[in-house]
């Protein structure tokens, strides 16, 4: 197959900077890349982040430079880029996409005390799933603020919450304490401990009744291991844009998606359409999808509009060009 191969940058600005576990985030940067047949076009988007296990942007630069000239290389080692690559190129051969589906969207609150007037604004739009980091201020606030939030959510909401590998055990004790007065109220807890205390974790899970979800684990050394059927019983937290070969990520997922929660990078609307491409290719899903991003920029990127629920007929009308003519050319 004879492929002309382009490449973009972007860089977008969070309208106000994610606070996480990991520190404050300011700024989204990746590629966009185009795949050009006789047949069709394609795009793929690279959002590299390295703090999970990723390849680095300029890694991932230098990649792209070779690869507009040698179109054969398929950077295994390079997670971010083969994910972007293997679905623009699978969708260049694609004679017939799979039917998109409707996803329902949890929405994201704000770290620390502007979490109680988010979840107010998000109810009313209609999410009936709110997520929530900690991890960002002491326990002591956060406890407080979290009682207050489920003292206040309907009880038609699932809180979930998200530490993003930065707890301790004992403040986790203490969490599971609070959260397991509130057991059909909370939808589970993210990766509060660091990959290799998956141990850990399964055992605080056991004792508590509160399902812990593996996140960064999933994007550690060795997190092949928890994507096989029966090693984890909680959630799992998935990024496809930073999980490497489509075809290898779905065979992996298959026999998992009862598991699955589709989760975001703060990707374009293209690496948005890539990953629930690849959920329509997988068994139905119980958890809502984690990608309330699109209202952290205000730019025109993202693709999609707002809301609890992100439709299928909005999605088989998103047309990736739109966002590839924004992009400066590189190359």
């Amino acid at each position: 197959m004879n492929l002309k191969l382009a490449y973009r940058r972007y860089r977008r600005e969070f309208l106000s900077p994610l606070r996480t576990a990991h520190g404050e985030w300011r700024q989204r940067e990746g590629f966009i890349v185009r795949v050009e047949s006789e047949a069709a076009v394609a795009y793929g988007e690279i959002a590299p982040l390295p703090e999970f296990g990723t390849e680095t942007l300029a890694r991932a630069a230098d990649f792209l430079e070779h690869w507009v000239r040698d179109s054969i290389i398929m950077p295994s080692a390079l997670p971010c880029c083969c994910f972007a690559l293997t679905a623009a190129l699978q969708e260049s051969r694609l004679r017939q996409r799979p039917l998109a589906r409707d996803y329902a969207v949890a929405g994201l609150l704000p770290a620390g005390s502007a979490a109680l007037a988010a979840a107010k604004q998000k109810v009313a739009a209609g999410y009936r799933t709110l997520k929530w980091k900690i991890g960002v201020q002491s326990i002591e606030e956060e406890t407080e603020i979290c009682q207050d939030l489920l003292a206040w959510l309907p009880r038609t909401v699932l809180l979930r919450l998200d530490g993003n590998a930065g707890l301790r055990r004992r403040d986790l004790q203490r969490w599971l304490a609070l959260l397991g007065c509130h057991a059909d109220r909370i939808d589970f807890l993210e990766q509060p401990l660091p990959p290799g205390e998956e141990a850990s974790m399964a055992a605080f899970a056991a004792d508590s009744g509160i399902a812990l979800a593996l996140d960064e684990s999933l994007n550690a050394a060795g997190s092949e291991r928890w994507l096989t059927p029966g090693a984890w019983a909680g959630p799992l937290v998935i990024k496809p844009l930073l999980m490497g070969n489509v075809t290898t990520l779905l065979e992996q997922l298959q026999p998992l998606a009862g598991q699955l929660v589709f989760s975001s990078v703060f990707e374009t609307g293209i690496g948005l359409s890539q990953a629930l491409r690849l959920a329509d290719s997988l068994p139905p899903m119980g958890y809502a999808i984690g990608f309330d991003t699109r209202v952290a920029f205000d730019d025109t990127l993202s693709g999609f509009g707002n809301g609890p629920l992100l439709p299928a007929d909005e999605r088989i009308h998103f047309n990736p060009q739109m966002i590839w003519n924004q992009l400066a050319p590189l190359n």
